[in-house]
């Protein structure tokens, strides 16, 4: 199983003029291995899909809970959060509505309005009306209230397709 990790210069960077060092942890891998991570998979009818002239799939996403609580639970798995106790832990909820399947194959993550990860080569496959749930965790160097987003893009039917979730708020310490 990988994690997905910015490194500190990478982030340093990024959040140039921020005294708080944030690191960004997504488990967003490939979709068997996703499966056991999260110990979910995707759900829905034992339908083949959408009859033919449907439309591309449509994603909707769930931010569970929003607000995000302040955890203090440390990351210990990764020496770029293994120091910072800001940390924060929720559920992105993916929901195909739309009755056809979609394989994303890139996740860019923002926080606090900036990019920290933009990951490419994944293969997030959700089925028709299937549910898939990401966990996803943050820490910080600053335990203040902070926005995070993830936006999903990859194909149904030849088509692009996007999804963004909602703006996850982490509250403050």
């Amino acid at each position: 199983m990988s994690t997905i990790i910015n490194s500190r210069n990478h982030l340093q960077t990024a959040f140039a003029g921020d005294r708080a060092l944030i690191c960004a942890l997504s488990l967003a891998i490939s979709a068997a291995a996703l499966a056991t991570a999260c110990g979910s998979s995707p759900t829905g009818p034992s339908e083949a899909g959408a009859p033919p002239g449907a439309a591309a799939a449509s994603v909707t996403i769930a931010v569970n809970p929003d607000p995000v609580p302040f955890s203090g639970a440390p990351i210990t798995d990764t020496p770029e959060c293994a120091n910072y106790v800001n940390t924060w832990f929720y559920q992105l909820v993916l929901q195909e509505t739309a009755g056809n399947t979609v394989t994303f194959t890139q996740r860019i993550d923002n926080f606090d309005g900036k990019t920290a990860n933009n990951i490419t080569g994944l293969n997030i496959v959700i089925g028709p009306h299937g549910t898939l749930t990401l966990h996803t965790r943050w820490c910080s160097g600053a335990g203040t209230a902070h926005s995070a987003q993830s936006i999903f893009v990859g194909t149904s039917k030849g088509a692009t397709v996007s999804a963004t979730s909602p703006s996850a708020s982490l509250m403050a310490r």
